[in-house]
């Protein structure tokens, strides 16, 4: 259980700094290795190794910035699933802010809003995304664990990551 834990946290890990190579040996063998991604075919071979091949291929990337005050930009990027795709665990589901993992109720409430409509009951969004902004618009101290944050324009956040997940689940080919 404790391996597994651990196993969890440096595919996190992974997905958060994709230039970085990173080994992961258990009882002097390699169990994961996820080699340094730098073009967008090691980008996708690394988001494939962790997340799978079948996520990857419905995957639908999306980028999008706007300014959210005093000319500080917000940027959210990222990958999500298509809405014929959905999956039966919430197992692809990872979320960073300015690098950081997160596990977010506002964040998580604006991504289902996103595919309220779209999913059966039972099933989930598979996703990886992104999220930089200014560190003076997130509070990162909410929580000990560091997981949860508060966004100071929470709204105009929530609305906003919804936007953008429908726009792109919208625009989908």
């Amino acid at each position: 259980t404790e391996f597994q834990h651990i196993d969890e946290l440096i595919r996190r890990i992974a997905l958060s700094v994709f230039h970085i190579g990173i080994v992961l040996k258990h009882n002097g063998k390699i169990v994961r290795q996820y080699r340094a991604a730098q073009t967008t075919s090691q980008i996708e071979k690394r988001l494939a190794a962790i997340c799978s091949e079948s996520f990857v291929k419905t995957a639908l990337r999306f980028e999008n910035a706007e300014c959210l005050a005093e000319n500080k930009q917000f940027k959210i990027s990222g990958w999500i699933s298509d809405r014929l795709s959905p999956r039966l665990l919430a197992d692809v589901q990872y979320c960073y802010i300015n690098g950081r993992m997160i596990r977010d109720k506002l964040v998580n409430h604006a991504i289902k809003q996103a595919y309220a409509r779209l999913l059966p009951d039972g099933q989930f969004p598979g996703y990886v995304i992104y999220i930089d902004c200014a560190a003076e618009q997130v509070d990162v101290n909410v929580h000990p664990s560091k997981h949860e944050v508060r966004f100071h324009q929470a709204r105009w956040v929530h609305d906003y990551i919804v936007s953008t997940l429908m726009g792109t689940l919208n625009n989908e080919d």
